[in-house]
């Protein structure tokens, strides 16, 4: 049985191009997919996950969650090279780090995506709808300034920093909104 290097690609930012990125995936990608393909193919050794994240809830959809492309090295990279074309952020992301974060504030719980970027060893926080309490935010977001859009965090840093810096950004959001 081949062995295949897990790579996760995640894409993000406000107003992303979706309809090329859309056509990128169901050139680049889809043909490789294990929804198409019922075994992987012997002369690929990289299965990918690839996610896309809006902060325009407006336009963010989960496509791609579950699906797994098995590709070459090659086809990897022409993939983030057109991906770089385009407008947001596209990195490599740790596949095996994928979670939520959550900020109790004045008794209300909010929610985020976290991701583990590889390329600058930073946890992404994104606003998610896990707790009807942030779709108000996020349908704010777009308008807010681009810093507030994601929150970076250092990898190195505790579960209590991490929660303080969490419950910070969102105050912040709260507060640009208000």
């Amino acid at each position: 049985m081949n062995e295949h290097k897990e790579v996760f690609i995640l894409s993000y930012g406000c107003d992303l191009d979706h309809s090329n990125i859309n056509f990128l995936v169901k050139e680049r990608l889809m043909p490789f997919s294990h929804w198409h393909n019922k075994k992987s193919p012997n002369e690929t050794d990289i299965c990918i996950q690839y996610e896309v994240f809006d902060v325009n809830r407006k336009k963010h959809k989960q496509l791609y969650y579950g699906h797994k492309f098995y590709i070459n090295k090659i086809r990897l990279e022409a993939f983030m090279y057109s991906l770089s074309k385009l407008k947001g952020n596209h990195v490599y992301a740790n596949p095996q780090v994928r979670g939520h974060a959550y900020a109790l504030i004045d008794k209300i719980e909010y929610t985020g995506r976290v991701y583990e970027s590889l390329e600058d060893a930073q946890i992404l926080v994104f606003i998610d709808e896990e707790s009807t309490n942030t779709i108000p935010l996020r349908e704010k977001l777009p308008s807010l300034r681009k810093e507030l859009h994601f929150l970076k965090m250092p990898i190195n840093i505790t579960f209590e920093e991490s929660d303080l810096l969490v419950a910070k950004w969102i105050k912040s959001i709260i507060k640009e909104i208000k």
